[in-house]
């Protein structure tokens, strides 16, 4: 308000100069407060009134989130906006000393929430070698492998090479399993492979092994974009508001937005049909409503998004056993799009030398009422063509999903990349329904699932028939029951039923007894460790038609990597130990580790050089740093936003910490270094002198660089204290008696720091 005033005083004085010089042209300055469309923003700015034309300061425009460029500024005094042009209107009310602002929406910023998605982080430059060995021995046999992968990264990009060795191996025991590397384009959301790789699975072509190039889109991976067509929030409001979306009388989603148009994502994982509302209201209480059917499914893209993936390269085959059985050439091509919220179409095209397939993807939102999807392929050979159908129709809605698929393909349809001893299945027939939230039985599941085969002169696979019902529920918090019953219709098939029971002690420990009607039973105890390092293990018995087993298992999880021991023994006296360790050897920052696997993405964490500080990954707690103030963090999964932090309180108080928390977003087995640095800091006595060396005045302020808001007093000596101060250059201002100021130069360098605040400074202020 003060510095209000005195601008609100220069301007009046200039504007009386400016009457002085030209008395054509009137002119009032005022202080007013502002209100837009009818709101109060309790917000000061100065009034300027030209020939019944009024302009308000465009900072104060801006500041309150309004599009000064479509304002016409003032042609003398450029600071100042017109509002008063027509399409905005705006008048001064005495009474409350105040101009009232009414502006179309398209006049504010407005909001675009959900639009700008983050980023993962670039990783550091690093590697890791994983290693699984696994041993195991029963009465009659030993056998040993060893699975070893050795990564490379930095920024976007990741190199891998995996091999196996088997010891009971007849012919090749080391085989090298993959050598690629992965470049991925976050912002793009796509992902460039070279090296071995699987093309994308599709309901058009079953996914296989081979050596080549893949490009395409990676967005399912991507846990914080929406792919599918849930409905974008678009509008717009001349007032604060509040956006509502509800499906089906529930509320999904809610959003605060500021005045103009805004577009939002919601975010939520939704997948429902039924009637959607947005409902608007201001803080006026004007509320509108919007209604619409939807059918809300992740088969559905959203309009004009491309999912796509582009491969080329030679087939592999016998992957586990043969490095080199690399075959015929071949690339595919699959690629679907969003037509509207209810259509996305898509194909899949695949070519070889000797065999090629092409098919085409329909899916189509029925209204609110269900989701069809049609698939037509085709394939050829030089011997005959073939062809499959599939359709499948699903229903999600309230507390009811349910669903039909078939597929028919005749006995001369191939598909590429798979050898010609795979039996081609005539029909693949499911039907399902589900029920949630029943009384007394909470969830119901019922299915039946058929796989018939055609005939085959060499060899023929029985037809199979399965129907399951079953049902689950939790009783309270810390009891859950299930039961389930199976019947096989074809020949000779099986039927039954099994019991589960299971009580949660908390979330470590946990027991579980099960029971099927072939007379067995099982009883395990459970025991779980939540933290990175610590015990797992589980003790168990079983019987079988009267004759008792036992087995126990344990993982021991430590910093160096987890070792797995599991025992079984039978009445009998037949026993199996198995054990199994799993580590890696990690380059990260400098640093160089034995740790754990490196499945997902993994962080180096260092606080200072502290040891047995305790460190967290989205609060929950992982451990303590080691002797050198550092820890590696493991299983951070891809794309998911963390936040690593530490426990500030088990620094020393005179450290100085600058940030304690920071937010990671990773992609899949890359490191990332997180440095939270911390400043050994020291107190530092200074004698301020005068140029002629006197003391200065006792209760003298003394002001650390720019901050005017803190000052330490100079003592009856002369002297200052100064905490927390770090090796560093500092510049100190100084008010005295009767208002004069001075100013002096500290310099502490890393190297003196412990020297200096031994013992007296004298610095002369100037």
């Amino acid at each position: 308000m003060y510095a209000r005033t005195l601008l609100f005083i220069q301007c009046v004085l200039c504007g009386v100069v400016t009457t002085q010089a030209n008395t054509d042209i009137p002119q009032n300055v005022t202080i007013s407060n502002i209100w837009l469309n009818g709101i109060d923003r309790n917000t000061e700015t100065l009034l300027l009134e030209e020939n019944q034309s009024k302009y308000v300061e465009c900072a104060v425009l801006e500041k309150l989130q309004i599009l000064i460029a479509k304002l016409q500024k003032n042609p003398i005094q450029a600071q100042y906006c017109l509002v008063t042009d027509g399409k905005v209107n705006a008048e001064v009310d005495l009474a409350l000393q105040s101009i009232k602002i009414d502006l179309p929406a398209d006049y504010f910023v407005g909001s675009d929430l959900g639009q700008e998605k983050p980023m993962p982080n670039p990783a550091h430059f690093g590697a890791f070698l994983n290693y699984d060995l696994f041993y195991g021995q029963d009465n009659d046999n030993r056998n040993f492998n060893t699975l070893a992968e050795l990564g490379v990264f930095k920024d976007y990009w990741l190199f891998k090479n995996a091999m196996i060795y088997r010891d009971s191996a007849e012919d090749q025991k080391v085989v090298r399993l993959n050598t690629v590397i992965d470049i991925d384009f976050p912002e793009r959301y796509t992902r460039l492979t070279v090296g071995d790789t699987t093309t994308v699975s599709n309901p058009l072509i079953n996914s296989f092994r081979f050596g080549g190039i893949t490009y395409g889109t990676n967005f399912t991976e991507h846990p914080d974009f929406i792919y599918w067509n849930m409905p974008t929030l678009k509008g717009s409001a001349l007032l604060p508001s509040t956006v509502d979306l509800y499906i089906n009388g529930v509320n999904i989603y809610q959003q605060n937005v500021t005045p103009g148009h805004y577009a939002l994502q919601s975010g939520a994982n939704i997948q429902q049909a039924g009637e959607a509302q947005i409902v608007v209201e201001d803080v006026l209480g004007n509320r509108t409503v919007q209604k619409f059917p939807v059918y809300i499914n992740s088969r559905l893209l959203k309009p004009d998004l491309n999912e796509y993936s582009f491969s080329l390269g030679k087939i592999r085959y016998n992957y586990e056993y043969a490095d080199d059985d690399y075959r015929e050439f071949f690339s595919n091509v699959y690629f679907r799009r969003g037509i509207s919220d209810q259509t996305t179409l898509g194909f899949n095209a695949a070519y070889s030398k000797d065999l090629q397939n092409f098919g085409l993807l329909w899916t189509q939102g029925i209204s609110r009422f269900a989701l069809l999807d049609l698939s037509v392929s085709g394939s050829r050979t030089s011997l005959d063509e073939g062809y499959s159908i599939g359709a499948s129709l699903t229903r999600s809605v309230g507390n009811l999903s349910m669903g039909l698929s078939s597929k028919y393909s005749n006995p001369e349809y191939k598909s590429l990349g798979y050898s010609d001893f795979i039996e081609t299945t005539k029909f693949d027939n499911l039907a399902y329904l589900s029920f949630y939230n029943v009384p007394y039985l909470n969830n119901v599941n019922v299915n039946y699932v058929e796989r018939r085969y055609h005939e085959n002169a060499q060899f023929n696979l029985p037809d199979a028939k399965i129907f399951n019902l079953g049902f689950s529920r939790m009783v309270g918090e810390k009891i859950s029951f299930s039961a389930s019953y199976f019947k096989e219709f074809q020949d000779g098939g099986n039927e039954g039923a099994f019991f589960s029971f299971s009580y949660y002690f908390d979330n470590k420990r946990s027991v579980y007894v099960d029971h099927t009607t072939d007379n067995e039973s099982r009883l395990r105890w459970v025991s779980n460790s939540p933290v990175q390092n610590g015990i797992d293990y589980s003790l168990g018995v079983n019987q079988e038609d009267g004759a008792v087993s036992y087995n126990g298992y344990a993982m021991f999880k430590s910093t160096y990597g987890d070792l797995g021991v599991s025992y079984d023994r039978s009445a009998e006296n037949f026993h199996n130990t198995q054990v199994t360790y799993r580590g890696a050897f990690t380059l990260l920052g400098g640093h160089t580790a034995m740790t754990k696997y490196v499945d997902n993405a993994f962080a180096l964490v260092k606080v200072g050089d502290y040891a047995d500080v305790d460190v967290f990954r989205s609060l929950s707690p992982i451990g303590a740093t080691r002797k050198d103030g550092s820890l590696f963090v493991h299983n951070i999964v891809p794309y998911i936003s963390y936040d690593l932090s530490f426990a500030q309180d088990q620094i020393p108080i005179e450290d100085k910490i600058e940030y304690a928390d920071k937010k990671l977003i990773a992609l899949n087995q890359r490191g990332y270094v997180v440095d939270f640095p911390i400043y050994k800091t020291k107190l530092m006595v200074v004698k301020l002198l005068t140029p002629d060396h006197k003391t200065l005045s006792r209760a003298s302020e003394v002001y650390i660089d720019d901050n005017r808001q803190e000052f330490s007093p100079v003592d009856a000596d002369g002297k200052v204290y100064l905490y927390g101060l770090k090796p560093s250059k500092y510049r100190l201002f100084v008010k005295t008696s009767g208002d004069r100021t001075c100013n002096a130069q500290l310099d502490i360098p890393q190297d003196r720091l412990n020297e200096m605040a031994s013992k007296v400074i004298e610095l002369i202020c100037e």
